[in-house]
């Protein structure tokens, strides 16, 4: 049995994910086997994501092969972060828009901080799309650190813009887009972003209620102040279990084309060696110089093949042979 190297290949996950497959792919030698298979889909038992359906809950037998569909995933989502940094991007002119709109001297702190936040997503944006960070740097420290951006970008809006009179609605609609957006363009996997997500909508929420039971002392009304606050809290479960269902998909499609990507190598690899015994197999019963000129005629395209009007004759005269 033929069987490419797969330490080097899960060893090292730096490695792209196309030639880490390449190199991880297990071949029968003989052509009457089946094609030997490394995959095995399986249902996560442990872990923090358990509460979560079984089918939700996919992974790859054995864990290195788990780990290897992983890289290949934060690989294929690398694009879709740069598209979290355009929403963020577009969120700090929406701010800076509309402070010059109906601009006075308050306007003029958010206007500069929404300028900063914009600059920071341009710098961001440019360092990702043309590769100018670390691999690592890229992988680990970028999506939290987009995070922590856009969360410092919200809670800055909040503060500044609605400084004089909050309402518990004050940016709502905002935190829930970008939750939902994290599940669509981080690279990570699903407990982190559920977790930086459920973590931003509790301290919004807590800030938002602090902030306006602060400023109604006098007439403070915790029923409806409560119930404004449950209904934030129901937006935003609705915005993270739509992100999960959203994340499971993808999540569901990226695995089934690995899959299809493996097979169709194992195939190829598969085919190549074949062709080499093939070829194995006529040196070792004819010269040399006939077995190139078969397999010669042997890789010719089929419209070349018709062309012949009759079967090609291996025979040669050899004069004065001793």
């Amino acid at each position: 049995m033929f069987i490419m190297p797969r330490n080097r290949a899960f060893s090292e996950p730096e490695y792209s994910a196309e030639y880490s497959v390449d190199c991880s792919v297990t071949l029968p030698s003989d052509p009457g086997q089946a094609v030997g298979r490394t995959h095995e889909v399986t249902v996560r038992s442990s872990g923090c994501c358990l509460c979560l359906p079984r089918f939700m809950r996919l992974t790859f037998a054995p864990e290195s092969l788990e780990n290897l569909y992983q890289t290949y995933f934060r690989r294929q989502r690398h694009e879709t972060l740069l598209v979290l940094v355009v929403f963020a991007a577009l969120f700090d002119s929406y701010v800076i828009v509309m402070c010059a709109m109906v601009y006075t001297s308050d306007k003029l702190a958010s206007v500069l901080v929404a300028s900063v936040g914009l600059a920071a997503d341009v710098v961001l944006y440019l360092l990702c799309r043309y590769g100018l960070l670390p691999d690592r740097v890229s992988r680990r420290v970028v999506p939290y650190a987009l995070w922590v951006l856009i969360a410092a970008q919200i809670f800055c809006y909040l503060g500044l813009n609605y400084a004089r009179f909050h309402q518990a609605s004050d940016t709502v609609g905002w935190q829930a887009f970008f939750s939902f957006s994290f599940f669509l363009t981080l690279p990570l996997r699903l407990t982190p972003i559920v977790l930086i997500t459920a973590v931003s909508c509790g301290v919004h929420t807590l800030v938002l209620g602090v902030t306006i039971a602060q400023q109604q002392q006098e007439d403070i009304q915790g029923a409806a102040l409560s119930k404004q606050l449950l209904a934030n809290m129901v937006i935003y479960v609705c915005a993270i279990t739509v992100g999960v269902m959203s994340y499971y998909m993808a999540d569901r499609k990226h695995r089934k084309a690995f899959l299809e990507a493996r097979q169709s190598l194992e195939v190829k690899l598969n085919l190549e060696e074949q062709s080499q015994q093939q070829e194995r197999l006529l040196l070792s019963i004819l010269p040399k110089h006939i077995a190139d000129e078969m397999l010669q005629d042997m890789k010719k395209e089929p419209s070349q093949k018709e062309m012949q009007q009759f079967n090609t004759m291996y025979m040669y005269r050899h004069e004065n042979v001793r």
